[in-house]
């Protein structure tokens, strides 16, 4: 059972971790119009209820193997990565509220123009988190 609950938590970590590319990616999303810029977007919808599958996912399968397979880490490292994947899940809510008021609005080029900076740093938020939870999250000794 715990090679099963390892496969689960890996995959859905890897498929979180296409989320360090955001920031990266979203520069595409600034050089789209009309029905392009809809299909980009409608793509970066459905990554981002992807990642809160995932998420859903990683905090399930981790709190199995902490649990149930393994010592217990200290009371700080477990409060630190649910906070970091409560965090993670924030941000990606925040980006996916943003894209849909982007892609329900009459003048969708206007919006995101508008919103521009906002999509940025939340972009890089996301990336700067996911990055602090990798680090946490393969070090569980770190605050014992």
């Amino acid at each position: 059972m715990y090679a099963i609950l390892v496969f689960f938590h890996v995959i859905s970590a890897i498929f979180l971790g296409v989320f360090l590319t955001f920031p990266i990616i979203i520069k595409r999303l600034f050089s789209q119009t009309g029905q392009e810029l809809k299909t980009v977007i409608t793509t970066f919808l459905s990554f981002t209820r992807g990642g809160h599958y995932a998420l859903v996912l990683i905090l399930i399968t981790g709190g199995w193997m902490t649990m149930g397979y393994s010592t217990y880490p200290s009371t700080e490292w477990v409060i630190i990565a649910t906070l970091l994947l409560a965090l993670i899940g924030a941000m990606i809510g925040m980006i996916n509220t943003l894209l849909k008021k982007i892609l329900s609005s009459e003048q969708p080029e206007e919006i995101l123009i508008n919103n521009r900076a906002k999509l940025k740093w939340y972009g890089w938020c996301l990336f700067l988190f996911i990055l602090a939870a990798s680090f946490i999250m393969t070090n569980r000794g770190l605050f014992a």
